[in-house]
């Protein structure tokens, strides 16, 4: 018989450890999916005609393990749980997510991959005036880019008034926005999202914004001020 070099009883042993903690792991995870399907049915989940996400909620417990973590693991971290409450969120009703950007699909799809997780059903589309009516309609949420040929945005503050954007990918000054029938009071505590027609940061506001697009008098743009959603200010949501 070959004798066994210390090299590979070492590794031998490293991995015995690993398989230990996969165990343990995995039996962590799967209580973790009982226990979120069992949010879903609590008193404090959203109710009516609102999708079941709390971004208000994720965007804590996100906040607090990531100061957990070790500063070269924060990256991975996120990434890892956004995929655990994704599966989470599974099991309260599989979300669905269309996807509209005509320019840079990959970084708008990526983006929403990792905000919503492997277990979101996520759909490309071709006209967001019918991804807004189907998120309007409470099927699930999309993701439309800003930009792209299209002021979709402006029919936030007309017909589209039941919808809030809850979140945006592409980095500061997000090139993508999540939106859907979201509780306001489940919003993340982050930059307010405003619409106005003819306003730009110097109109006298006192509200500082920074803009994202314009169409024809109207603007979007993004403001630090604590607004409430559908007040006189245009408010339309919040970014995490």
């Amino acid at each position: 018989m070959t004798d066994i070099s210390p090299e590979h009883m070492a590794l031998a042993a490293l991995r015995h450890e690993i398989d230990l903690l996969d165990d343990e792991l995995l039996a962590l995870f799967e209580r973790r999916l009982a226990i979120a399907a069992r949010v879903g049915k609590a008193k404090d989940a959203p109710s009516g005609p609102h999708v079941k996400l709390r971004p208000d909620r994720e965007q804590t417990v996100l906040d607090r393990v990531i100061a957990r973590a070790a500063p070269d693991n924060s990256e991975a971290v996120e990434s890892l749980w956004r995929q655990i409450v994704g599966w989470g969120l599974a099991r309260q009703g599989r979300m669905k997510v269309q996807v509209w950007s005509p320019v840079e699909p990959t970084r708008a799809f990526d983006g929403a991959r990792l905000r919503f997780g492997a277990a979101a059903d996520m759909r490309a589309v071709y006209d967001p005036q019918a991804a807004l009516k189907w998120a309007a309609e409470g099927h699930g949420v999309a993701v439309l880019a800003v930009n792209s040929g299209d002021p979709w945005w402006i029919g936030l503050r007309r017909e589209w008034s039941s919808l809030s954007v809850f979140d945006g990918f592409g980095g500061d000054i997000p090139t993508a926005l999540a939106v859907g029938k979201i509780d306001p009071a489940a919003l993340p505590n982050g930059p307010r999202v405003m619409i106005d027609a003819g306003g730009d940061a110097g109109d006298g506001s006192g509200i500082r914004r920074r803009g994202l697009a314009t169409h024809h008098g109207w603007t979007l743009s993004l403001t630090d001020a604590r607004l409430g959603v559908g007040g006189d200010e245009g408010c339309v949501g919040a970014i995490g």
